[in-house]
C-alpha cells in the first residue's frame, strides 16, 4: 500500500493516509442507491457504553445525508446491555437489536449484523468508543469517492507488550496477505455491501477482515484517528489465550488467501501448522544430529528408536496440518452448501415491536 503523508514541520500522525489505489484520480464517485448506512455494533457486556454510541451514532446521522440503519448485537451479555439495546429499538426506527442465544464470540456478532443489514454501505463500529463516533461520516465520505473499504488507525493506543506483540503480529500478517494496515484490531470500518455479503466469518476470522477483501481486489484505504480509552467495562478481547488463537488463525489465513488467488495450485506443502509445524521441526532436528552423528562418529541407526521416532513426527506434523486445512475447507462447504449459521439468534427488536 502507499503511504501518503501530509509532511509539514508540524506534522500530526493523525493525518497519516494509507491506500493501495496508486492513482487516486482513476477512482469512481458513487452514491448509495437506497441511501442507507448499515452500522453493525458488537456488544458483550457493555450496558455502560451502548447508550452513549447508539445516541452519538443518531446525532451523526443528523450530520449525513444518508439514513442510518443501527444494529447492535448483544453477544450473550451478562449485564443489561440487552436491555437498553431494546429500549432503543422501541423509541427508534432506526435501531434493529439482535440478541444472540450465547456468546458466539466477535466475528459471530459480525455475521449476525451483516446477514440482516440492508444499507449500500456496512460499517463496523465497536461499542467502547476507542474511536471517536465522528469518523464515522469521514468513512462514508470515502466509499461515496470510490473506496471499497475504509480501515480506521487508532494512533496512541495502548503501548508495552501488548503493542509489541501487536506489531509482530501486524508484520507478519502484512508478509501472508500483502496489505500495509497498521491497526486491523479496530473497531471502526466500513466496506461496500457486496463485500459484507461475501464474508464468511468463522472462530476469529474478523481480525483479518482488510486481507479477506483484498482478495477481491477491493480499493482500501485507512486513515489515522485518535485513541480514547474506554470509559465502562473492560475488553473482552486480551490475553496469552488470544495470542495463541492469531497465531493459530494466521496459517488459516495463509491457507485461504493463497487458495482464494490460486486454488490449482495450493499445496498442504506450504502451510504451517501450530501443533504440526512444532511435531514436523522437532522431528527433523531429531532426526538430523542423528544423522550427523552416523556421519561424523559411525553410530549406527538401525537400532535406534529415536530415528524412528523423529521420521514419525515429521509425517505426523505433516499430516495434521494437511487435516486441519482440509477440515476448514470441510467447515465452510457444510456451513455454506446447507445455508446453516455458525450462530444462533434468540430474536430481533424493530420498529417498536
Amino acid at each position: 500500500m502507499n503511504n501518503k503523508e501530509i509532511k509539514t514541520e508540524n506534522w500530526d500522525p493523525l493525518d497519516q493516509v494509507t491506500s493501495n489505489v496508486k492513482d487516486v484520480s482513476r477512482l469512481i464517485k458513487r452514491k448509495s442507491d437506497n441511501g442507507k448506512v448499515s452500522i453493525v455494533i458488537p456488544c458483550y457486556n457493555e450496558s455502560g457504553n451502548i447508550g452513549k454510541t447508539i445516541d452519538a451514532l443518531l446525532e451523526e446521522e443528523k450530520k449525513s445525508g444518508y439514513k442510518f440503519e443501527i444494529i447492535p448485537v448483544d453477544d450473550g451479555s451478562k449485564d443489561d446491555t440487552w436491555n437498553i439495546i431494546a429500549d432503543y429499538s422501541k423509541k427508534h426506527s432506526q435501531v434493529i437489536g439482535i440478541q444472540q442465544l450465547g456468546n458466539f464470540g466477535q466475528s459471530q456478532a459480525y455475521q449476525a449484523g451483516f446477514d440482516i443489514a440492508t444499507g449500500d454501505y456496512v460499517l463496523i463500529c465497536s461499542a467502547d468508543l476507542e474511536t471517536p463516533l465522528e469518523n464515522i461520516n469521514r468513512i462514508i465520505d470515502y466509499l461515496d469517492s470510490g473506496y471499497d473499504f475504509v480501515n480506521t488507525n487508532r494512533v496512541g493506543r495502548w503501548g508495552g507488550d501488548r503493542a509489541v506483540k501487536s506489531g509482530y503480529a501486524n508484520r507478519i500478517i502484512k508478509k501472508i496477505s500483502g496489505m500495509d494496515i497498521q491497526d486491523r484490531g479496530s473497531g471502526m470500518k466500513g466496506m461496500i455491501a457486496p463485500l459484507a455479503q461475501n464474508l464468511k466469518f468463522y472462530g476469529d476470522m474478523h481480525r483479518f477482515i482488510p486481507d479477506y477483501v483484498s482478495v477481491y481486489g477491493a480499493r482500501i484505504v485507512e486513515f489515522s484517528t485518535k485513541f480514547q480509552d474506554r470509559e465502562f467495562g473492560v475488553s473482552a478481547y486480551k490475553g496469552h489465550k488470544r495470542t495463541v488463537k492469531v497465531l493459530l488463525d494466521l496459517t488459516t489465513l495463509m491457507f485461504m488467501l493463497y487458495f482464494a488467488k490460486k486454488p490449482h495450485t495450493m499445496m498442504p506443502g506450504r502451510l504451517f501448522g501450530f501443533t504440526g509445524a512444532i511435531m514436523a521441526v522437532l522431528g527433523g532436528l531429531i532426526s538430523f544430529l542423528l544423522i550427523v552423528g552416523k556421519l561424523v562418529f559411525g553410530s549406527t541407526l538401525s537400532d535406534r528408536p529415536l530415528f524412528t521416532t523423529g521420521i514419525l513426527m515429521i509425517m505426523l506434523g505433516l499430516i495434521m496440518v494437511m487435516f486441519g486445512m482440509l477440515g476448514e475447507l470441510l467447515m465452510r462447504i457444510y456451513f455454506e452448501s446447507s445455508g446453516r449459521k455458525p450462530y444462533m439468534v434468540r430474536q430481533i427488536s424493530r420498529n417498536g415491536k
